[in-house]
């Protein structure tokens, strides 16, 4: 059974409209506990860096980027330095509906529209131009762009287990035939229960969990050179290479200036 929603989020699922937004500041390190909403969620990331933690997997949302969150999907959030705006939809005005939780850009429009409706009261008078506003919010909402942020997790819970440990201090250094000795079983076995439970190879689940500990890492200060060493990599040019290939972006445009 899901966890009751927050005391003070009553007034956000109960309204009597198809949009509610509100901004948030959370300081370095604080975790939001697991809850879950009656409404979809986006939650926009205006500067830092979440983390979102379900029980089928781990996102990464960098600034400028938002994830979407299904109606009565329980989620953990950890911080890095956020401020966030923090959209909620009513689930039959959503269409087309996300089925998970996904990471997605913000268009310069959505920005404005989000910038622009902070400012409207929580019960915009029907047909007026708040209306029209938030009617434009949520068409717009719904077409931006999916990005692979996601690090799924395996429900096997002996296989779960090793996952999470790795992607508290993820290492390219890790290979397939260490994780099936700590399981002890063969290495084809490994592969088979890898993919079916992840959807992933190992060896691409490895490298996407990589991209995500290193965005987080590079939010906080930490440098490029840093975070590829301690991952494993030769050299800062090695790790800059998979990271641009596997995110068409360079890892210095996630550092903290």
């Amino acid at each position: 059974m899901p966890p009751p929603v927050p005391q003070h989020f009553d007034l956000i699922e109960n309204t009597d409209r198809d949009v509610v937004l509100f901004s948030s500041a959370y300081p370095n390190g604080h975790v939001v506990d697991a809850h879950s909403h009656r409404r979809f969620q986006l939650l926009y990331v205006r500067t830092g860096t979440m983390q979102l933690e379900t029980e089928f997997g781990a996102w990464i949302v960098p600034p400028g980027f938002a994830v979407w969150i299904p109606p009565n999907v329980v989620h953990q959030l950890r911080t890095i330095n956020v401020t966030t705006c923090n959209l909620y939809f009513r689930e039959k005005a959503v269409s087309p509906a996300p089925k998970r939780c996904q990471v997605v850009e913000v268009s310069p429009l959505l920005r404005e529209l989000i910038n622009e409706a902070l400012s409207v009261p929580v019960l915009y008078e029907p047909r007026s131009r708040d209306w029209q506003l938030m009617k434009m919010l949520l068409q717009e909402a719904v077409i931006q762009p999916v990005v692979p942020l996601h690090l799924p997790m395996p429900r096997d819970e002996r296989l779960a287990k090793l996952c999470r440990a790795f992607f508290k201090a993820p290492t390219q250094a890790s290979t397939p035939a260490q994780w099936a000795g700590q399981l002890h079983i063969s290495g084809r076995t490994f592969y088979r229960r890898f993919v079916a439970g992840t959807g992933i190879t190992f060896v691409n689940w490895r490298q996407q969990a990589c991209v995500i500990s290193a965005m987080a890492r590079l939010s906080l200060g930490d440098s490029v050179t840093r975070v590829a060493l301690d991952m494993g990599y030769e050299s800062p040019s090695s790790f800059s290479a998979m990271f641009k290939k596997a995110t068409g972006r360079s890892p210095s445009v996630y550092a903290r200036s």
